[in-house]
């Protein structure tokens, strides 16, 4: 069979071509360190790197969101650390108050620190975060959380919804806690009940030691102690209108059950005294320590103020205990998410580390073999190009001459 010289010229330039193709890619995956230069390459191995790929950067994304959220929650749990203190000092300065010997200018000292440490509070309720958000508003984080209305009452401005961000796949964790959970939806008395005294009593009585000790009986009604003598009393369910106990014999210092709860009265009431048990209300961290200072302001003047002092002053030391309850909650709270986000994030980085190694097995090229074949496709590229010129010079045109 004859063979034309063109079609032998271009045989061997075909060949030489794709030996330098080779090459080209041999260099390409040894600069690259990548076996798969294009999805051509493998198909099947290029899908599943583009799936890992999107799955790997959805972990950094996660990573990303478990940064942002311990910074986060670490700007509320400094806040309310500082509250924490804050009301702890408080604490001792209204058992400092309740101090019978102390004259009214003492309690005064008193109420005025209190005062500002009521403004300290409001501040550390208002705190910024570094990116200058309000970390207490809830969502509404351009928004004054809490600001002082013409009664001199502290209003809750932000809203109580929370920002949450995906931390893994299928899992998400809110951010921080509102301003409205953290100062303002604080339950009042023993956190089932609180009581009261009538602004009309003229006696010495008034009511300590309250608590639930039936929770299965417990129901959330009004219910009025009254004094038809000065030793002996109704209670009435104000809810219902029923008496629940008739004529009962006064013993200062005894305990009074009923609707599963339990209170002790002392003192000397007179008769047409009254004490009130009431459902349990939200009352804001504000406004106990504002009580506190009215209280404090206002010193006793005979036995009926004393009593009433007094028990004003319990209520208060109660009231701070739930304030401070409520915020410990959410200090424990903050820490749990803490150690959350910290476990999450060790999980992610374990599944970052499996997932690149699947997809280095797939794209990555081993550099002795690419070395090799680098070497090998030159050595055939030479050769080609030694053989062509040889051949090229056998033509029957050179043989004559």
């Amino acid at each position: 069979m004859r063979i034309a010289t063109s079609t032998q010229f271009y045989r061997a330039l075909n060949g030489m071509m794709d030996s330098q193709a080779q090459i080209a890619r041999a260099q390409q995956q040894v600069g690259s360190g990548k076996r798969l230069l294009s999805a051509a390459d493998d198909p099947a191995a290029a899908a599943q790197v583009q799936s890992i790929g999107e799955r790997l950067g959805a972990i950094d994304q996660f990573t990303r969101n478990a940064e942002l959220l311990e910074l986060r929650l670490s700007d509320q749990e400094t806040a309310i650390g500082s509250a924490v203190n804050l009301l702890q000092r408080v604490r001792e300065l209204a058992i400092q108050g309740r101090n019978g010997s102390l004259s009214a200018a003492d309690r005064g000292f008193i109420a005025r620190e209190i005062t500002q440490r009521l403004e300290e509070l409001k501040g550390l309720a208002n705190t910024r975060n570094a990116a200058g958000e309000h970390i207490f508003a809830g969502t509404a984080v351009d928004t004054l959380p809490f600001t002082t209305d013409a009664s001199g009452t502290v209003v809750y401005n932000g809203n109580e919804n929370v920002r949450s961000l995906s931390i893994a796949e299928g899992r998400t964790m809110v951010e921080a806690h509102s301003g409205a959970e953290v100062f303002m939806a604080v339950r009042n008395g023993n956190g089932s009940f609180v009581t009261r005294l009538a602004p009309a009593n003229t006696g010495s009585g008034r009511l300590s030691n309250d608590t639930v000790v039936d929770p299965a009986a417990f129901l959330p009604q009004n219910f009025r102690i009254s004094f038809t003598a000065a030793n002996t009393f109704d209670v009435i369910n104000d809810t219902t209108g029923a008496t629940v106990l008739a004529a009962q014999a006064y013993t200062p210092g005894a305990a009074v059950s009923f609707n599963g709860l339990s209170v002790t009265l002392s003192g000397n009431p007179a008769a047409g005294d009254e004490f009130m048990v009431e459902p349990s209300a939200n009352q804001s961290t504000f406004a106990t320590l504002g009580n506190l200072v009215t209280t404090l302001r206002n010193p006793p003047l005979d036995d009926a103020g004393r009593a009433r002092f007094n028990f004003a002053m319990d209520r208060s030391l109660q009231d701070i205990d739930r304030a401070l309850e409520g915020m410990l909650e959410v200090q424990a709270s903050i820490g749990a998410k803490g150690n959350a986000l910290l476990a999450q994030r060790s999980i992610n980085e374990d599944l970052s580390i499996q997932l690149s190694k699947a997809k280095s097995d797939l794209e990555d090229v081993d550099p002795v073999r690419a070395i090799s074949d680098l070497a090998r496709h030159s050595q055939a590229l030479e050769a080609a190009q030694q053989a062509f010129v040889k051949v090229q010079g056998l033509s029957l045109f050179n043989f004559l001459r």
